[in-house]
């Protein structure tokens, strides 16, 4: 069994970071591969939160304080995902000693074939524990230049540690004209897109109902790119179905008629 420590990083928040871990942590364990998800963001936990699970009595605070073993505080998540949780107490993160990160992630490499690393944003000692936990990653912007700015930072930390860089998934894409190109993105951060992901009003919905969109929504605009992502992990092949809205077929089969038409006129 191939084991892949995935770190999900970037260098601000509000890019959709989290939103992206955990649908596609979901994508991964409905594709059969054994995945848990790790809610790295001891500071800001909302893994749990975006499950829409009820806080946990153990979660990785505890497993960097010492008091527990990781696999203690792994609990069952939808469509067959595990997940490690963080606290919510803000008094025992200054208890919490970030070094144990590894270690725990090292051990739930051993047990699963992924493990997705939901990274805090920026290089404090939390994102950079996170980051140095994992072996593999991928880095999340918005095609803007202050997000692209800190993204090169991300991308120099990953590679003086050591880790693959799988790619950079562009989020909350609105196709407008001062948006960052994906050509010009990946000529600036020289690193491959994954996907580009759109501002999907379903995916916001999913958020504030706590039900994550891939399960929610599965043929949304958002949950179709959550795959393309999903498709780019080693070893991963699910299929993306396209999906035509009403709208579309619609006027194919009114230009379908037009054609026919003007073909019987000649």
């Amino acid at each position: 069994m191939a084991n892949h420590s995935i770190v999900i990083a970037s260098g601000k928040g509000g890019v959709g970071k989290t939103s992206l871990a955990v649908n596609l942590a979901i994508a991964l364990a409905q594709a059969g591969k054994k995945t848990v998800l790790l809610d790295a963001d001891v500071a800001m936990a909302s893994v749990g939160i975006m499950l829409g699970i009820e806080r946990a009595p153990i979660s990785l605070h505890n497993v960097l304080m010492g008091e527990v073993d990781v696999r203690d505080a792994v609990y069952d998540g939808p469509n067959g995902l595990k997940y490690v949780p963080s606290g919510l107490s803000l008094e025992r993160i200054k208890k919490v000693e970030y070094e144990k990160m590894k270690a725990a992630v090292e051990t739930l490499a051993d047990a699963n074939e992924f493990v997705i690393i939901d990274s805090p944003p920026g290089l404090g000692p939390d994102a950079m524990a996170a980051i140095k936990a994992g072996h593999e990653l991928v880095l999340v912007v918005t095609p803007e230049p202050a997000s692209l700015a800190d993204a090169l930072k991300i991308k120099s930390i990953a590679e003086k540690n050591n880790l693959k860089i799988l790619g950079v998934v562009s989020n909350f894409v609105t196709r407008d004209k001062s948006e960052i190109k994906r050509q010009d993105l990946e000529t600036l951060l020289g690193l491959k897109i994954l996907a580009e992901i759109p501002d999907d009003f379903e995916a916001r919905r999913s958020a504030a109902m706590q039900v994550p969109a891939i399960t929610r929504v599965p043929a949304s605009a958002y949950s179709r790119a959550i795959l393309q992502v999903a498709n780019a992990m080693p070893g991963v092949e699910v299929q993306i179905v396209e999906v035509k809205t009403r709208k579309e077929n619609f006027f194919s089969k009114f230009a379908k008629a037009l054609g026919s038409m003007f073909k019987k006129k000649k």
